[in-house]
């Protein structure tokens, strides 16, 4: 099946002949790295730039996506929208035609519609991959394009189209910005700990809360009120009280919220089964409720406040709300925490040096003429 794919891809009128049952000689299998070279040298050797207006291109797809259309009421993943993103951000790299981007869309769609079931109950280790094949799938129906192939269509209005199959309704999006108009992509977040967007807010509050409290032993119950939406997808099953893998763990709002108010912190360590097992921390996720905040609803999608409120055995009550995380973009980190959080996730696979010249080159984008040269620098020797 993958060689045909590939048969495919470096002659495109071999579709006809496989949809006709004419024969392929497999042998054309050999000459496939060839098919490649020239989407390597846009993609691999394009400059910084390019890059930057890609990703500000697939940014402003995306958000406006998310703005326009909910795909989650009908069970299906954000990747879905993220595919559309990726898809165009290719499409530019590659430097396609309006036509040839038109019919890489319509691959991509096509093929890559994405199920929500990804995000809830026992969280599996895909999870983390699904966006990321979203991605490569994207590049891969840029690449296909490229060399003619044609997708399904009209993939949104047609009778088995997007409109009616995944959205159930047609959608329009805004004007993209430009011309006056912000980019979306300076209203996005970055995550503060290495856990779901959700818990954020959560998280910051508990460790407020923590300053308060004299003895974490002390602590009765824990009452936290969010947004519709967190409570949905960070807590909405029994599976985010009784997490059994890391992927549970992270995207569990009782979870990383004991977390927060028994460590002081929440790391990546913490979601070690070391953690998730301890009789003590479990026994403090027990004591977690979570409900939904009717002011939380309305401030959303602006805010993601949380309130969490700490009751002792002796009576006292504890409360911390925040708005907006630290990362959001009304409360942005600095240079010098992005920069924190990129050492400790990289720390055991990147030597100070490494990130240090990676950091360099990345404060500097927009200077490096051959982005080869940074996916180089990133590159993780084996062992």
């Amino acid at each position: 099946f993958g060689a045909m794919f590939e048969i495919v891809l470096k002659n495109p009128e071999a579709a006809l002949e496989l949809r006709h049952g004419k024969n392929i000689d497999l042998r054309d299998v050999l000459d496939t790295p060839k098919i490649f070279e020239d989407a390597q040298k846009a993609v691999v050797h394009g400059s910084g730039k390019l890059v930057i207006t890609a990703t500000v291109l697939a940014y402003e797809t995306f958000c406006r996506l998310c703005d326009a259309v909910s795909v989650r009421a009908r069970g299906f993943d954000h990747v879905t929208l993220g595919g559309m993103a990726s898809t165009l951000a290719a499409a530019k790299a590659l430097g396609l035609s309006q036509e040839h981007t038109i019919q890489a869309l319509n691959l991509s769609v096509a093929a890559n519609i994405a199920l929500y079931q990804t995000r809830i109950g026992d969280v599996s280790l895909w999870k983390g991959c699904a966006y990321a094949n979203a991605s490569r799938n994207a590049v891969f129906a840029a690449q296909l394009a490229s060399k003619g192939l044609t997708g399904p269509a009209p993939i949104f209005e047609g009778k088995g189209g997007f409109f009616r199959a995944v959205s159930d309704a047609p959608f329009a999006l805004e004007p993209f910005g430009g011309h006056g108009r912000p980019f979306k992509i300076l209203e996005c977040t970055l995550k503060r700990f290495p856990l779901g967007l959700y818990s954020q807010t959560v998280v910051e509050a508990a460790l407020q809360v923590r300053k308060q409290l004299r003895n974490v032993e002390d602590i009765q119950e824990v009452n936290i009120q969010t947004l519709q939406t967190a409570v949905n997808i960070m807590a909405g099953d029994a599976e985010k009280w009784h997490p059994t893998n890391r992927e549970t763990a992270d995207h569990s709002m009782p979870y990383t919220a004991a977390v927060a108010l028994m460590y002081g912190t929440v790391e990546p360590r913490h979601f070690g089964a070391e953690y998730w097992r301890d009789p003590r921390l479990l026994e403090l996720v027990q004591k977690v409720k979570v409900s939904v905040s009717e002011e939380a609803n309305r401030r959303a999608p602006e805010a993601m406040l949380s309130i969490v409120e700490v009751v002792t055995s002796a009576g006292e009550r504890y409360v911390a709300e925040v708005p907006y995380h630290r990362g959001h973009f009304k409360n942005p980190m600095t240079v010098q925490e992005v920069e924190a959080k990129f050492r400790a996730l990289a720390r055991d696979v990147l030597s100070p040096a490494q990130s240090d010249a990676i950091l360099e080159r990345l404060w500097h984008l927009e200077e490096v003429q051959d982005i080869g040269e940074v996916i180089r620098m990133v590159r993780i020797s084996e062992g």
